[in-house]
C-alpha cells in the first residue's frame, strides 16, 4: 500500500511540476488576473452500501449535494469542500432484515498548487486538506423482523486527504475533467447509541470507541460543458471506497473490519469569478 501511494504522489508530482514552466491559469473571465475563484454545485444520485466482515450489510440510493469553492492565485490554490447525503437503505444480516437510512456529511479544507500545460489548455490541480466526515446509521425507529429492536450508530472519521484533478480543454468549450483522491484517517471514534449494554452490572445505553487504520479512494471521470466565460454545466461517474478497519473492544463491543462504497452520477454548475 505504501508503495502505491509513493507512485502515485510521485506520478502527479511530476505532472504538476511539467507545468510550472507555463503562466499561470487565466479563464477568459478574469483576462489580466491572476487571481481568481471557483465555485462548482453538483446533485448526485447512486449506489450506497456498507459491509462488514461479520454478515452486516446495508445498501440503498445514496443523494447528496456537494458544494466546492476554489481560490486561484497563480500557481497557489486554496479549497473548501462540504458535502451531505441521504441513503433510505436495507440492512440484511442474514436473520434480521428491516428498512433503515444513512445521513452522510463531508467536510474538508485543503491548498496546494495549479500548474498548465498546452498553452494553458491543460490545468493540473495538487492539493492536500484536513477533513472530517461522518456517516450516520439510523435505524433506532426502524422496523426489523424478528421483533429486532434497532439502534443508531455513528462513524466519526478526521482524514488527511490528497487529490489529484487534471482538467484538458479539447475545444473551447467542452473539457474532460479527471480526479484521483487519496483518504487516510488520523482518528475516528464509533459512537453507538439506543443500545443497552450490562458491564459488572451498570447499564450504558451510550457508548463510543476508537476506530482506527481507515482509507479512503475516490475516482472521477466527467465533461464541462463551457456556456459563457463565467458559467459551465458539469457531469461526471463517480467511485469511492472506505475502509473502516477496527475499533477496540471497551465495554464488551467490538466494531469488525468493514467497507463502504460509493458509485453514480453527478450534475451541476461551475461558477468563475
Amino acid at each position: 500500500m505504501k508503495k502505491k501511494l509513493k507512485l502515485f504522489i510521485f506520478i502527479a508530482a511530476l505532472t504538476f511540476a511539467a507545468g510550472l514552466n507555463v503562466a499561470g491559469f487565466i479563464p477568459n473571465a478574469n483576462a489580466g488576473s491572476n487571481a481568481y475563484w471557483t465555485n462548482t454545485f453538483k446533485v448526485g444520485a447512486g449506489h450506497f452500501a456498507y459491509g462488514e466482515t461479520l454478515r452486516d450489510a446495508d445498501s440503498g440510493t445514496a443523494y447528496t449535494v456537494t458544494d466546492r469553492l476554489n481560490y486561484h492565485d497563480g500557481l497557489l490554490m486554496g479549497t473548501a469542500r462540504v458535502m451531505g447525503g441521504y441513503v433510505p437503505a436495507t440492512y440484511n444480516d442474514g436473520a434480521v432484515t428491516g428498512d433503515i437510512h444513512y445521513l452522510l456529511n463531508d467536510f474538508s479544507l485543503g491548498a496546494g498548487g495549479c500548474g498548465m500545460l498546452m498553452d494553458g489548455r491543460m490545468q493540473n490541480q495538487l492539493y492536500v486538506s484536513l477533513g472530517q466526515f461522518t456517516n450516520s446509521f439510523i435505524s433506532g425507529n426502524a422496523p426489523f423482523t424478528n421483533n429486532v429492536v434497532g439502534y443508531d450508530e455513528y462513524y466519526t472519521v478526521d482524514y488527511l486527504g490528497l487529490t489529484y484533478k487534471n482538467v484538458y480543454a479539447f475545444t473551447p468549450r467542452w473539457s474532460n475533467v479527471f480526479k484521483l483522491d487519496y483518504l487516510y484517517g488520523l482518528n475516528g471514534t464509533a459512537t453507538i447509541k439506543g443500545y443497552e449494554y450490562f458491564v459488572s452490572g451498570y447499564q450504558i445505553p451510550n457508548i463510543q470507541n476508537d476506530l482506527s487504520g481507515e482509507n479512503g479512494y475516490g475516482v472521477s471521470e466527467g465533461a464541462r460543458y463551457r456556456l459563457t466565460n463565467n458559467l459551465s454545466l458539469v457531469g461526471n461517474v463517480y467511485y469511492s471506497a472506505l475502509f473502516l478497519k477496527t475499533s477496540n473492544q471497551a465495554f464488551a463491543f467490538y466494531e469488525p473490519s468493514s467497507m463502504t462504497h460509493q458509485y453514480g452520477l453527478q450534475v451541476g454548475v461551475h461558477v468563475t469569478f
